[in-house]
């Protein structure tokens, strides 16, 4: 199957959303969430102050568009894993295979960290956004087994997943400049099945 070019409408419409994003996450990471004003983002991007809510129905939504993308993304690369691959291998290799690369984005992961840590309420939406990506891990789990509705072991399995997913990444902005997400993740799916023997 070809896949459709992009049409410039569809092309610059990108291009105000990933300038809108970059241009909050800058400012809420710089001077707060609290003190910056969503026309401050506008001006900031390039673009009238109206134009911000055309992309982003609150500036809270602005925060996450890309965790979001990051998530879907996931799901469907995990459903394309073999099926000679437990669950738990087959989340272990499509984390690690999603994190190949994201050197090239430390500086906006660092920004988007800094920016939700500013605010109490980024930080509780962020924990929103994380029990909905555990729905998401959990529906794909679900679905990649064959079974119509999720259960307990997958909803567990996903948790587990996404919780060293988070650790490694944290390790991750911590540590050296040079450090590979990917390496980390892979050393967190591998430390777990040691402790529960």
């Amino acid at each position: 199957m070809v896949a459709a070019t992009p049409t410039p409408r569809a092309v610059s419409t990108a291009r105000v959303r990933e300038a809108l994003i970059d241009a909050a996450l800058e400012l809420f990471a710089r001077d707060g969430f609290d003190a910056t004003h969503s026309d401050r983002i506008a001006v900031r991007a390039g673009v009238s102050p109206r134009t911000f809510f055309r992309y982003f129905p609150t500036k809270e939504s602005v925060v996450f568009h890309r965790d979001h993308w990051f998530m879907r993304s996931f799901a469907a690369a995990y459903l394309e894993q073999p099926s000679t691959l437990g669950d738990y291998a087959a989340l272990r290799k499509t984390f690690v295979g999603q994190a190949e690369g994201f050197g090239q984005l430390r500086g906006r992961i660092e920004t988007y960290r800094a920016a939700v840590d500013s605010s109490p309420v980024l930080l509780g939406r962020e924990q929103e956004h994380l029990a909905d990506h555990a729905v998401t891990v959990s529906e794909a789990i679900a679905r990649r087994r064959g079974d119509r509705t999720v259960d307990d072991t997958s909803t567990t399995l996903a948790i587990i997943a996404l919780t060293l997913y988070q650790r490694a990444l944290r390790r991750w902005l911590d540590g050296p400049a040079d450090g590979e997400l990917a390496a980390l993740i892979d050393e967190e799916f591998a430390r777990l099945p040691r402790l529960v023997r």
